[in-house]
C-alpha cells in the first residue's frame, strides 16, 4: 500500500515539476517585425501572454509532457520545445492547420525570466 501511495505521488510530483519548469518569460524573434522579439509569459494556472512591440494578445497554455502548448486567442497554437541538445524552439500554426503536419514558423526560444527570479 505504501508503495502504491509513494509511486503516486512520485509521479505527481514530477508532473507538476515539468510544467513549473516552463513558466516564466520567453523571447523568440519576430518573423514580422525583425528588430522586435516576440515576448511570451507562460504564467501559472494556464495564463499565457504575448507582446511584440504594442502588439499584446492571451491564451492558455498546457503543459504537454516536456513542452508547452500555447492556445492563442485568434487560433495560432504554439509548442514550445526542448531539443536534444538542451534549446528550445517554439513551433507555430496557424489556426486550422493540422497540428501533425510541418508548423508555419519554428524558431528559436530562450527563457528570460524564470518564476523564481
Amino acid at each position: 500500500m505504501f508503495r502504491r501511495v509513494f509511486v503516486a505521488l512520485l509521479v505527481l510530483l514530477s508532473t507538476a515539476v515539468g510544467a513549473e519548469s516552463l513558466e516564466g518569460t520567453w523571447s523568440a524573434p519576430s518573423l514580422s517585425r525583425p528588430d522586435t522579439p516576440i515576448l511570451i509569459g507562460l504564467l501559472p494556472e494556464g495564463k499565457a501572454t504575448e507582446q511584440i512591440g504594442d502588439y499584446r494578445s492571451v491564451g492558455r497554455w498546457t503543459s504537454e509532457g516536456s513542452s508547452a502548448r500555447i492556445d492563442w486567442g485568434k487560433g495560432w497554437v504554439g509548442i514550445l520545445r526542448r531539443t536534444s541538445d538542451g534549446e528550445y524552439r517554439l513551433l507555430t500554426w496557424k489556426g486550422g492547420s493540422p497540428l501533425d503536419g510541418p508548423p508555419d514558423d519554428d524558431k528559436p526560444a530562450v527563457r528570460i525570466v524564470s518564476p523564481l527570479d
